[in-house]
């Protein structure tokens, strides 16, 4: 991938967060990031030890999920495109519960096609 891919929250979003789909050797990552000065900058953490101390760690991390491999971060990404798909309405958040939604096979004089396009 030649540049990483960053979406901005929309809304009311003066700070310009978002997040960056980011690759790094190979590995796929959603990072939460800033788009800042027509720059996107990454959001760093201090990850706690992991002796049970809760301690942060000496050195700070991107905040950011690990997707895997290109085919193992669709595969992650359709999972759960799929569930959000398959929610019912009334679990979103300040959104109208459409019924008048048609359901079913598109109409055939318009093409569909089954995968996404990256």
């Amino acid at each position: 991938m030649d540049k990483d891919i960053f979406y901005e929250y929309p809304g009311d979003n003066s700070f310009g967060d978002g997040i960056l789909l980011n690759e790094f050797r190979g590995e796929f990552s959603l990072v939460a990031a800033r788009h800042k000065d027509g720059k996107t900058l990454m959001e760093w953490v201090y990850p706690q030890k992991r002796d049970g101390s809760r301690a942060p760690q000496e050195k700070s991390l991107p905040w950011k999920i690990r997707l895997g491999t290109r085919d193992e971060a669709i595969k992650a990404l359709r999972f759960f495109l799929a569930k959000l798909e398959g929610a019912p309405a009334s679990n979103y958040k300040n959104q109208p519960r459409r019924e008048n939604v048609p359901v079913g096979e598109p109409p055939p004089d318009l093409p569909y096609d089954d995968d996404p396009p990256f």
